[in-house]
């Protein structure tokens, strides 16, 4: 199977794909995610790749519905077991899991590692503990981003901000008039960039409330590099939002 690297630029960033020939395809365009969950566009040999990145644009709603649904399902339940490997700022670590004496749940974080001492090292325990850790962890972190980057947006400087934290699946974080701004725990496993995009987009909702072009040239003057951040998290949250 032959394959080539392309891109088309779209209004929700730039779309990344592999396109493939396979014999036994010969009239349609097929979608597909590879091994790494990116977009596999799979298409009749004799197709030129103008053609196929016009069929893509065309489509561009259904390749975007494919991608979300296929990656949610591609993204396998994780394992909560000594060994097992969980995100945290982007990085992998691996769990060490020891069996406690006390009632007390331990966690730190050593190298690559985050040790965890319980009592009961079953899988829910341990699951239970480790969303615990994430939950205190992500308190602690995104209180110490949200009034950093407060103070360096002038309509935001002076307001009084509330943070709420929740496990969401679909959304990132959201912001009303009254300055409740609730964030997405699962944004720890995520670089902090990730972090600091979705904070900075709901700081710019303190000003305008929609998405329209006052919003975008709000977001731009505080975060040139949100439409690479947002990419980001649109191709990767579903690793970020595994449980």
């Amino acid at each position: 199977m032959s394959a080539k690297r392309g891109s088309l630029s779209t209004p929700q960033g730039e779309l990344v794909f592999t396109i493939a020939h396979r014999p036994r395809v010969t009239r349609r365009m097929h979608l597909e995610l590879d091994a790494h969950g990116e977009l596999l566009v799979v298409v009749p040999h004799d197709w030129p790749s103008f053609y196929t990145q016009r069929l893509l644009h065309k489509n561009l709603a259904f390749v975007r519905r494919f991608l979300d649904r296929a990656r949610r399902r591609h993204a396998e339940p994780l394992s909560y077991a000594h060994g097992s490997r969980h995100l945290l700022a982007g990085e992998v670590r691996t769990l060490d899991v020891q069996s406690g004496s006390g009632h007390c749940t331990r966690i730190e974080l050593a190298g690559d590692s985050l040790c965890i001492e319980l009592a009961d090292p079953s899988e829910g325990r341990i699951r239970k503990a480790l969303q615990s850790w994430y939950l205190e962890t992500a308190r602690d972190s995104f209180a110490r981003r949200l009034e950093a980057l407060q103070q360096s947006t002038p309509w935001a400087r002076k307001r009084t901000l509330t943070l709420a934290l929740r496990r969401m699946k679909r959304t990132w974080g959201t912001c009303n008039s009254k300055g409740l701004i609730r964030l997405n725990t699962h944004l720890i496993k995520a670089p902090e960039f990730c972090l600091d995009y979705v904070i900075s987009h709901e700081l710019c909702h303190l000003q305008v409330m929609n998405h329209g072009p006052d919003f975008y040239r709000l977001q731009e003057a505080i975060w040139p590099q949100w439409r690479q951040h947002r990419r980001h998290l649109r191709e990767h949250g579903p690793r970020y939002t595994q449980e």
